[in-house]
């Protein structure tokens, strides 16, 4: 269902019984839009580095939150995470890319190169890595969305954001 909002048309789309998986979920963005879309009836995959947050996630919003404690920079963790689903919430609706990383605040000639290659690994390969183990179920099915969250520092330099 689509309304009109002065010039933008949303669209409405009924998320009851729809598996949406939200990266990043154990803080910020990912744990308030895992929320959000659990209280508009989808079933969420909960997937974060934390198990300590993602079982106080499942414990607060019930069964219609599957846990998954997932390192998005682990391309063979991504892909064995995604692949060993139950099939319960195997049908990937939508994906929310929201894993990210934000480390060190040092110039760009005093950055420590392991946090340049970590931010890389999570901000662009993990983003990468979770959306190609989740679009060929999308494909088959003839149906799916990704969003894909990015930091501010996308748009704008900001002081000590540097990669």
């Amino acid at each position: 269902m689509a309304s009109r909002q002065g010039n933008r048309t949303q669209m409405r789309v009924d998320l009851a019984g729809k598996v949406i998986l939200v990266t990043g979920a154990t803080s910020g963005f990912g744990d308030a839009t895992a929320r959000r879309l659990h209280a508009a009836g989808a079933l969420v995959i909960a997937a974060g580095r934390r198990a300590d947050r993602l079982a106080a996630l499942a414990e607060d919003l019930g069964p219609r939150l599957h846990p998954v404690t997932l390192d998005v920079r682990d391309q063979a963790a991504v892909f064995a995470a995604i692949d060993g689903l139950p099939a319960s919430v195997s049908a990937i609706y939508g994906l929310i890319n929201n894993a990210g990383l934000a480390l060190g605040m040092n110039s760009a000639d005093e950055a420590d190169l392991d946090d340049w290659n970590d931010m890389v690994d999570a901000n662009i390969k993990g983003l990468m890595y979770v959306t190609r183990a989740v679009l060929p179920g999308m494909v088959a099915r003839g149906a799916g969305h990704v969003v894909n969250l990015g930091s501010v520092a996308g748009t704008y330099p900001y002081f000590g954001a540097n990669v």
